[in-house]
């Protein structure tokens, strides 16, 4: 047994933390002619503590071993993670070319066939690991992050990547020197994706190197935070209203906070601060973390990849905001997870 759970979900308020010194180092350097407000700081820490609350708080336990779904075979599952590669491939071919190097197709390159692939792969290659780990199955994972991450995305590739080296963490299928090679390739593939597909962008000379970039980037989000703290509470639940319809929450965030159509990342506060206010800020958080708190104590099999997932789309959400459905119907695998488990412990179902 390990000594200390790195991946435990206060992870993400390490990662909050880290994301906000690197914005106010990049306020400093490359964007601003002030640093970052004082009250974006103190929001951002009163926000993790209530995350840290809701983690700590939760004190449930599975004292039982929950019985794996027997029709999740191994074969089904390859199956579907080659055919999610499969369709990702043809969204490229449709596309006509590689949305990495070409910010118009990058503009389109989200299409109803990825919003297939992506979590289709993204859950198919987490619970293939999980439950059949095979070393020759990390060159399914090494793939998909090269497949999706020509659609010109770095979330994509921390998805795959980051998810993937969370579920081998817990299967305890890391040893220092394997850890810190898939970690250079995580930090390597993200730097690589968003650089190449900043020069892409047309209209647009920068002048900042791989490592700048991502300080440029983490300034210009909590910028938008900023902006968003005077307007708290204004929209009255219209972004929530569009991530579960239609429309383009971040555009809309874009249109409304800077009066540019543009698509915007605002963190992971900024959506739910201008709908709801610290209200409504205070509630995600408590329901972040105590989520991420029960699918931690509760995972085994499947559940590993489950909360692997989950977690880290949810350190994505720190930079993007939590705008994607796609990303909302993670959680909802989460949450049938943590109910079958609860049905089987009042069952008191036990694996043979």
């Amino acid at each position: 047994m390990r000594k200390y759970d790195f991946f435990n979900p206060l992870i993400v308020v390490v990662a909050i933390l880290a994301f906000l010194a690197m914005g106010y180092i990049g306020s400093f350097n490359y964007r601003f002619e002030d640093p970052l407000d004082g009250e974006v700081i103190l929001t951002v820490i009163f926000a993790c503590a209530v995350f840290a609350i809701a983690f700590l708080g939760v004190k449930y336990k599975v004292n039982i071993k929950t019985r794996e779904t027997n029709y999740l075979s191994e074969k089904l599952l390859l199956a579907l993670t080659i055919i999610a590669l499969i369709l990702q491939t043809l969204n490229l071919v449709l596309l006509g070319g590689i949305p990495l190097f070409n910010s118009t197709l990058k503009a389109n390159a989200t299409t109803n066939i990825w919003r297939v692939a992506y979590p289709l792969f993204l859950i198919t290659i987490n619970f293939l690991l999980a439950k059949y780990y095979n070393r020759k199955y990390l060159v399914l994972v090494i793939l998909g992050a090269v497949i999706f991450g020509l659609n010109g995305y770095r979330t994509s590739v921390l998805g795959i990547l980051g998810s993937s080296f969370i579920t081998l963490y817990y299967l305890e299928r890391i040893s220092r020197r394997f850890g810190i090679a898939f970690i250079a390739i995580i930090v390597l593939g993200l730097m690589a994706v968003g650089y190449i597909a900043s020069q892409s962008i047309a209209g647009q000379t920068w002048t900042l190197n791989p490592l700048e970039l991502i300080f440029y980037r983490a300034a210009f989000t909590l910028e938008v935070f900023e902006r968003i703290l005077p307007l708290a509470g204004t929209t009255g639940g219209k972004i929530l209203a569009m991530i579960f319809s239609s429309g383009s929450p971040r555009t809309f965030i874009g249109e409304y906070v800077l009066h540019y159509n543009v698509c915007l990342t605002s963190t992971l506060f900024g959506p739910v601060m201008l709908d709801f206010g610290y209200v409504g800020l205070t509630i995600q958080m408590l329901f972040m973390g105590a989520f991420l708190g029960i699918i931690h104590k509760i995972k085994r099999g499947v559940g590993i990849g489950i909360y692997a997932f989950i977690l880290t789309h949810t350190i994505i959400w720190i930079e993007t905001g939590p705008t994607d459905i796609m990303i909302w119907f993670l959680y909802l695998i989460g949450l049938i997870y943590i109910l079958i488990v609860l049905f089987k412990k009042n069952t008191g179902s036990n694996e043979n």
